[in-house]
């Protein structure tokens, strides 16, 4: 089983649904909508694709259970990001009508609720709203932790270039001298030998 659409009652989905932080700002009445969706969970194995890059399905997916992955096609072995229960995905293709750009792998059995633009159709015109303000104020801090991830990147990387300029002068007398690297780090690994003894 790679796959299955799951019959859970409507009273099974709202319990799914109280303990996810996603639905924290739904009213009871809202939560009931998002229950009365019950044949749009489902659950899929291990180690399965919920989502490929390239992919046109226009569909959001809430986890409710268990743990996926985020990755690219060109980083195959680049973890992007986890995802949990509460997590979000999809909603850039949903709401930009756009190809996926990545893949979701589920790292264990995953539960999601699925909501396609005809499930999406049937909540009420103020739950709709709600839900896409929720899409935006994911989004915005998806950026917001990008941009502060960049900075950290942006820091270190100037660190590492003053540390390269600080040991210029060092490389340029080793190379003068007509020593390789490998010549180096022999005499790195002899200084640190004779300390140990």
């Amino acid at each position: 089983m790679d796959k299955k659409i799951l019959s859970k009652t409507p009273q099974e989905l709202l319990r799914l649904i109280n303990n996810i932080p996603f639905f924290g700002s739904f009213n009871v009445s809202e939560r009931q909508e998002f229950a009365s969706l019950s044949n749009q969970v489902i659950e899929y194995s291990e180690k399965v694709a919920i989502v490929e890059e390239g992919q046109k399905d226009m569909a959001v997916f809430v986890v409710l259970k268990g743990e996926a992955i985020v990755t690219r096609n060109d980083l195959p072995k680049v973890t992007i990001n986890n995802l949990t229960p509460g997590a979000l995905f999809g909603e850039v293709s949903f709401l930009m009508q756009t190809p996926r750009t990545t893949n979701i792998v589920t790292r264990t059995p995953v539960k999601v609720l699925k909501l396609d633009p005809k499930m999406f159709g049937k909540l009420k015109p103020e739950t709709r709203e709600k839900l896409k303000d929720k899409f935006i104020n994911v989004l915005v801090s998806r950026i917001n932790e990008m941009n502060t991830a960049l900075v950290r990147l942006k820091v270190e990387m100037e660190a590492i270039s003053q540390a390269a300029m600080d040991y210029q002068t060092e490389f340029d007398k080793i190379l003068k001298s007509g020593k390789t690297m490998k010549d180096v780090f022999e005499g790195i690994n002899e200084t640190i030998d004779g300390l140990i003894r």
